[in-house]
C-alpha cells in the first residue's frame, strides 16, 4: 500500500500487536544473535493489521529527514519520504532505507551486558535492566563518594538523547568532540558563530544567487545526500561550482573545474587568493572600512588590539564594544576615535603615535604579512598553479560568490584552524557574506545550514547541575584527570580520539565504563555494562523527541514498540535518576517532555505549538519564513564583539596566528621526517554509506562499501598489489589489515579510506590504531580546543 493512499495512522491504529523480537535469542558471550536473514521474512500485501507512523532519520547527518515508515504486524517493513512538506524536504537516502533491515541487524544490542573478559574482549553474560541499572549506580555513587561527583563524565553523541543525565549524576559532560572543529576555530570568531564547527552564514538554496560556489575540502554531493538537489539547480542556473580537492571526488566529477591541491595546503591556496586580492586591490573598500576590524589600530609593542580600556579578567561576561570600543585612526581630524563612531572616516593604512605608544593598523600588517604569500608562493605549496588561484581570486572578489568549507577534508589536518583563518580573511576582504548568493561554512545537511527555530526546555531545580569539564577525554589520556567513570552514549573511544593504542590503555585504567547505545560497537568492547538502546524509530509511548529539521519542526513518533529487551534513552535516564533519588524533578513521560520543550520556546511562533497541531501535517511542521532561503548578516552587523567581522586573533599573538599565518600540517608533508619510511598519507574521507562510523552494521550498505583502501593504480604497482589483495597498512603506532582497491581517482602519494570503519569489518585491528592523535601547541586556545588530525597521518602499505 502506498504511503499517499493509507489512510490509519499509527495513533489511530488499534494498539496491542506482540512486541516485536519476542522470544529472539540474546546477544550473550558466546554471540548467539537472531540474524537478519532469519528476522526479515518475506512481507507480503495481503498481510494482517498496517498502519503508517512518520518520524525523522539521522540528526547526526544533518539530513534530519521527515519519514513516513509502514509497520505490518508489527514490524517495520518500509520506510519512505513523508510527503507531508513542500517536496524540497521530502528526502532519504540509501541510509534510511536501510533501516527497515538494519534495525534488526545482528548489531543490536538485545538485552543489557555485563563484562566476563578483559575490557577490549568483547566478552559479555546478559543481565537483567534490574541487575544492570543496580550496578552502574551503586558502583558510581561509590567512585562519587570516594573522588567526587565531578569523577564522572558522560560523553553524548548527536544521536542520543538525555537532557538531564549529567545533571543527574553532577558529572562532567564532555562536549570538546575533537571532530569537524577544525575549520571553524579559525573561521567562526570572525562572525560570532559560537559552536566551531563552521555554519555556513546562509543555506545552500542562495547558490542560484551566485556567480561562483568554490568547494574546498567539501565533497558535498557524498556527505549532504538531503541537499543535493541544490548544486545542481544552482548549476543549472548558471552559477559555476568549482570544487579543490585533492581526489577527484564525486563532486569534482560534476563541478564545471577540478583543481586538485596537495593534502592539508588549503590555508596555503586562501592565502594566495588573498595576496591576489589585495596587490590588484580588488577589495571591497566599503565593507573593509565599516564592516571588518582591518581598520582597527593595534599595540605595535604588544601585538594587541587597542581598545578604550583594559579588560577586567575577572569579569562573569566580557565587555561589548559598545561598553568598550575599539579604537580606528581618524584621518581628518589625526587622532584616535572609537570604531562605534559613525560620523568618523577611518584611516585603512598607517602608522600613528596614540598616547605616545605607536600603533598600525590590521589592515596594514595584513598587507604586510601576505607580501611573502604570492601566488608563485602558493603554487610551490599547495600545487595550484599561480594563473588558477590568479582567476579564482579574481572571480571570487568579483562576486556574489559562496565559499563552501567541508568536513572531512581538510578540516581533519592540525593546520585547519589557520585555513578557516584564512578563508575569514578572504570574505572580509570581498565583503562575500551578508548579501543574496554571498555566503561562507559548511553547508552540509539541511538542519546545520536551513532555518532554524528555538526550542525550550525542562527546568530543573538549582541543586540539579552537572559539573564544569575538567579536561577533554583526549587530553585525559595522559592520566593526569580527575575522570574514574565514563558514560559513553554512542561510539565515543572509536570515533572521536585518534592513536587507538593509547585509548585503549586509558579505557583499561578506568574504574568503570557504560556504554549506552543500540549497537555493539567497537567502543562498546571497552564497556563494564552495555545498556541497549532504542532506535530512532522504537518507543515506548506516542511521542519519543522533538527537533528542529532542516527548516522544519520534526517529531520523533512511535513506529514500533522496543525491539528486544532495548529501552528508550528517556526510560533509561528515569531509571537512573530514581536510583539517584531526583526522579520527582522529571517528567513522567517523554510526551510531557516534548510538550514542555514547545510550549517553553522564546519564540511564540514555536511555542503555539502542540503535538496534535505537528502530527495534523505528520509529524512536521514548517518553522516560519522558509519561503525564503536563510541569509545571516543581511543588515552588516555580526556577533562578534565589535559587532564587524573581526579578522584579527589578539589572543593568538603569542603563536603569530593572530592573522593567519602559513604552518604545514603536523605530520603528512613532503619535508616531514616520516615521509621517507612512510610516504602515503592516510585520507580519512565521508561517504554517502555511512555517517562517521555509524552504519558499518548494515548488511545492504556492506555490499557497497566494503571496507577497502584505496590506492591510485602507480602506488598498487610499485608494491606488486593488486584489486582485492588483503593488505597492512601501517607506521609506528600501529597496523591494521584489510582489502585493497585500486582507484585512479585518487591522489597519488595518498591512500583513502572511508572514515569510521571499526575492527569488525577489517581483517584485523583497528583503523584508529595508525591514526594521528598530536595537535598544535595553540589548540587550547582555540574557540573549540583542538582538531584530532585523523587524516594528518602518514603510513605505508604492503602485501599482508
Amino acid at each position: 500500500m502506498a504511503i499517499d493512499e493509507a489512510n490509519v495512522t499509527r495513533r489511530g491504529f488499534i494498539k496491542g500487536t506482540a512486541a516485536a523480537g519476542a522470544g529472539l535469542a540474546l546477544f550473550g558471550a558466546a554471540g548467539a544473535m537472531a540474524t537478519s536473514e532469519e528476522w526479515l521474512v518475506p512481507a507480503h500485501a495481503d498481510s494482517g493489521e498496517e498502519y503508517t507512523a512518520y518520524t525523522y532519520h539521522q540528526s547526526h547527518c544533518g539530513g534530519m529527514c521527515p519519514l513516513a515508515c509502514t509497520v505490518r504486524d508489527g514490524r517495520m517493513v518500509s520506510v519512505q519520504p513523508n510527503n507531508c512538506c513542500d517536496d524540497r524536504y521530502e528526502t532519504i537516502c540509501v541510509k534510511g532505507i536501510s533501516e527497515v533491515q538494519h534495525i534488526y541487524g545482528d548489531h543490536r544490542v538485545q538485552t543489557p551486558l555485563k563484562r566476563t573478559g578483559e575490557r577490549g574482549a568483547g566478552e559479555f553474560t546478559p543481565i537483567s535492566w534490574d541487575e544492570a541499572l543496580d550496578e552502574v549506580c551503586d558502583t558510581l555513587k561509590e567512585l562519587q563518594a570516594k573522588h567526587g561527583k565531578d569523577c564522572v563524565v558522560i560523553s553524548s553523541g548527536a544521536e542520543a538523547n538525555f537532557p538531564w543525565l549529567a545533571a543527574t549524576l553532577g558529572a562532567q559532560v564532555d562536549g570538546s568532540s575533537g571532530i569537524d572543529v577544525g575549520i571553524g576555530n579559525g573561521l567562526d570568531p570572525a562572525i560570532g558563530f559560537g559552536g566551531g564547527y563552521a555554519m555556513a552564514t546562509c543555506e545552500a538554496r542562495d547558490w542560484v544567487n551566485s556567480n561562483l560556489v568554490l568547494n574546498v575540502g567539501s565533497n558535498f554531493l557524498e556527505s549532504s545526500l538531503p541537499n543535493v538537489r541544490l548544486f545542481f539547480e544552482a548549476k543549472e542556473s548558471g552559477t559555476r561550482m568549482v570544487t579543490v580537492d585533492p581526489h577527484f571526488s564525486t563532486t569534482a566529477g560534476k563541478s564545471d573545474q577540478w583543481v586538485p591541491i596537495t593534502p592539508g595546503t588549503d590555508a596555503a591556496f586562501f592565502l594566495g587568493m588573498a595576496s591576489v586580492i589585495l596587490d590588484e586591490q580588488l577589495y571591497d573598500e566599503d565593507f573593509v572600512l565599516n564592516h571588518t576590524s582591518l581598520p582597527f589600530l593595534v599595540d605595535a609593542s604588544t601585538g594587541k588590539l587597542l581598545r578604550d580600556h583594559a579588560e577586567d579578567p575577572a569579569a562573569e561576561e566580557p565587555e561589548t564594544g559598545e561598553q568598550n570600543p575599539f579604537f580606528v585612526w581618524d584621518a581628518a581630524a589625526g587622532a584616535k576615535a572609537p570604531h562605534t563612531d559613525a560620523t568618523v572616516t577611518p584611516a585603512l593604512e598607517g602608522t600613528f603615535t596614540v598616547d605616545g605608544t605607536q600603533c598600525t593598523t590590521v589592515f596594514s600588517l595584513l598587507k604586510k604579512k601576505q607580501a611573502s604569500y604570492t601566488a608563485e608562493w602558493a603554487e610551490g605549496v599547495s600545487g595550484v598553479p599561480a594563473d588558477t588561484i590568479r582567476e579564482l581570486a579574481r572571480e571570487y572578489a568579483e562576486g556574489p560568490a559562496c565559499l563552501a568549507l567541508g568536513w572531512g577534508g581538510n578540516d581533519k589536518m592540525g593546520n585547519a584552524d589557520i585555513a578557516g583563518h584564512a578563508a575569514a580573511t578572504l570574505v572580509a576582504l570581498t565583503g562575500n557574506v551578508g548579501k543574496v548568493g554571498a555566503g561562507v561554512g559548511v553547508f552540509v545537511g539541511g538542519s546545520y545550514n536551513g532555518h532554524a527555530g528555538a526550542l525550550g526546555a525542562w527546568e530543573l531545580p538549582e541543586e540539579m547541575a552537572a559539573g564544569t569539564l575538567e579536561m577533554p577525554l583526549y587530553d585525559a589520556r595522559e592520566g593526569n584527570a580527575k575522570v574514574r567513570a565514563c558514560v559513553f552514549c554512542g561510539d565515543v573511544l572509536q570515533q572521536h580520539i585518534g592513536n587507538m593504542n593509547k585509548t585503549a590503555d586509558f579505557a583499561r585504567g578506568l574504574d568503570f565504563i557504560v556504554t549506552i547505545d543500540p549497537y555493539f560497537t567497537e567502543g562498546a568492547k571497552w564497556a563494564d555494562i552495555i545498556l541497549p538502546a532504542c532506535t530512532r524509530f522504537e518507543n515506548d509511548t506516542e511521542v519519543g523527541n522533538v527537533k528542529v529539521g532542516y527548516s522544519n519542526i520534526v517529531l520523533q513518533n512511535k513506529i514500533i514498540d522496543p525491539l528486544f529487551e532495548a529501552r528508550t534513552d528517556f526510560w533509561i535516564g528515569k531509571e537512573i535518576a530514581k536510583r539517584f533519588g531526583v526522579d520527582q524533578y522529571l517528567p513522567k513521560t517523554s510526551d510531557e517532555w516534548v510538550a514542555k520543550v514547545l510550549s517553553s520556546s522564546e519564540d511564540p511562533y514555536v511555542s503555539s505549538l502542540t503535538i496534535d497541531k505537528i502530527n495534523e501535517k505528520q509529524g512536521v511542521y514548517p518553522l516560519e519564513g522558509i519561503e525564503e532561503p536563510r541569509r545571516e548578516f543581511m543588515d552588516r552587523v555580526f556577533a562578534t564583539t565589535s559587532t564587524r567581522m573581526d579578522v584579527y586573533y589578539d589572543g593568538l599573538v603569542a603563536y603569530d596566528q593572530a592573522l593567519p599565518t602559513y604552518e604545514p600540517p603536523l605530520e603528512a608533508h613532503a619535508d616531514s621526517e616520516l615521509a621517507g619510511k612512510y610516504p602515503l598519507q592516510l585520507a580519512n574521507v565521508r561517504t554517502r554509506y555511512r555517517i562517521h562510523n555509524q552504519f558499518n552494521d548494515a548488511k545492504w550498505l556492506q555490499q557497497f562499501a566494503e571496507p577497502r583502501i584505496e590506492l591510485n593504480p602507480v602506488e598498487m604497482e610499485t608494491r606488486g598489489l593488486a584489486t582485492g589483495d588483503a593488505v597492512e597498512v601501517f607506521n609506528d603506532r600501529g597496523s591494521y589489515q584489510c582489502r585493497v582497491k585500486a582507484n585512479e581517482s585518487i591522489r597519488p602519494g595518498s591512500a583513502r579510506m572511508f572514515e569510521g570503519q571499526t575492527a569488525d569489518y577489517l581483517i584485523e585491528g583497528n583503523v584508529q590504531n595508525v591514526t594521528n592523535d598530536g595537535y598544535v601547541e595553540r589548540g587550547a586556545e582555540l574557540m573549540c580546543g583542538p582538531v584530532i588530525p585523523f587524516s594528518d597521518t602518514l603510513v605505508e602499505i604492503k602485501k599482508a
